[in-house]
């Protein structure tokens, strides 16, 4: 094996395994989002759509920590991972409030959960601000997730 082919198959491990890494360190960044997001909803019993800025700040925190290789892949993921943690955090606020109406406990709530009505739920207690700061958000978690070196 010659040193320039080697060379190719370390380059293509490494973004592997940069890719790996970023990933799970997105998925932690999800997790972590939507458990601070359902705390705050739950104690300020509001929808807290503000952390939807966390949200595209801390996913594109989480690819620069485990260094996504920088341009548009890394924006996709960026949108994606910010979009995913905007999901899951309303499905768990509409879970908790049925669940506690109902007895549940809010990963049993969650799981019980169909999407029409964590649909109906979620649409019938944002307003026209939370909106806007959901639909932000995403163009902003592509925007960081951008900034920086191009690979």
């Amino acid at each position: 094996m010659n040193d320039l082919a080697w060379s190719a198959d370390l380059a293509a491990f490494s973004w592997l395994v940069r890719w790996l890494l970023s990933g799970l360190a997105l998925a932690v960044g999800i997790l972590g989002i939507t458990a601070v997001w359902l705390a705050l909803a739950t104690l300020s019993e509001s929808s807290c759509s503000w952390l939807a800025l966390f949200a595209a700040a801390d996913m594109a925190l989480m690819l620069r920590l485990g260094q996504a290789p920088a341009g548009w892949l890394r924006r996709i993921a960026a949108v994606f991972a910010t979009a995913l943690a905007i999901a899951a955090s309303h499905w768990f606020i509409v879970a908790n409030f049925f669940g506690q109406a109902l007895g549940l406990d809010p990963i049993e709530s969650a799981r019980r959960l169909g999407p029409v009505l964590a649909w109906a739920m979620t649409s019938l207690s944002l307003g026209p601000a939370d909106w806007f700061l959901l639909a932000v958000s995403l163009p902003l978690a592509a925007w960081w997730a951008g900034k920086g070196r191009t690979a």
